[in-house]
């Protein structure tokens, strides 16, 4: 068919451009995307979120970081400072987003999966988790990715930019990747931070930082084609945790 060579309006009227932007979720249906980019929580209870993340709210909601002096370690008190979580409490709805990247969700059915802790969004509170640094020693913390460990039942949201790819790890073909762009892999893996100038000098990737993470074993490993580059500066927050 020829064209007519009249380009298609982009102006909207008010009350279609609110139609087509409106909520769509129903009150209580709980934990989903509401678009490709934002994230809809009906919160009763409550729920993890990323501090941040909320974007909007409605309800009866109060919300809530890890209280750090009730840390059992020193360690755990820095970790708890640092954490990426909060938490929603009460009765109502929040919206989540995280710099306009896609949102994924996840339903784990007593699997266990890592994320990392810059891409994680929220999860519910019938999921456990643990929040460590790769390296497992403050020492590594220099290159070192947060991260959160999540196993039992419940659903759990990440963000995600451009399109992620999932590499197999088996024994005998391990997988190294760059730290900041790895976005999670499966509990049964326990990575190793690997130092390689030549990765840095060369690639210039993790922040500038000569750290490559190696997977080793059974499972799996997810990478995004962007990086997050937030570090962490453990040193930093212990010296100011014990006053020096």
């Amino acid at each position: 068919m020829a064209s007519t060579g009249k380009a298609e309006s982009s102006i909207y009227g008010l009350g279609e451009y609110l139609h087509e932007n409106s909520e769509k979720g129903t009150p209580g249906t709980g934990f989903d995307k509401e678009s490709e980019r934002i994230l809809r929580i009906d919160v009763d209870g409550s729920v993890w979120l990323k501090p941040g993340s909320a974007i909007a709210y409605r309800g009866d909601l109060s919300f809530e970081r890890l209280p750090i002096l009730k840390g059992h370690s020193l360690k755990e008190m820095v970790m708890r400072e640092l954490s990426p979580l909060a938490r929603a409490v009460g009765k109502g709805r929040v919206y989540c987003a995280h710099h306009g990247y896609h949102i994924r969700v996840l339903q784990l059915e007593g699997q266990e999966i890592c994320v990392n802790g810059e891409s994680i969004l929220a999860f519910e509170n019938t999921l456990q988790f643990e929040m460590s640094v790769i390296g497992h020693a403050v020492s590594a913390a220099g290159g070192g990715i947060f991260t959160v460990r999540l196993w039992g039942s419940g659903k759990l949201a990440f963000a995600v930019h451009g399109d992620p790819l999932t590499m197999h790890v088996t024994p005998d073909n391990p997988v190294i990747t760059d730290p900041h762009a790895t976005l999670a892999w499966s509990g049964e893996l326990e990575p190793e931070l690997k130092t390689d100038l030549d990765w840095r000098s060369l690639f210039r990737h993790g922040g500038g930082e000569p750290f490559q993470m190696l997977f080793r074993g059974n499972g799996y490993v997810v990478v995004q084609p962007s990086e997050e580059t937030a570090k962490l500066t453990l040193g930093k927050k212990l010296k100011s945790l014990i006053g020096l």
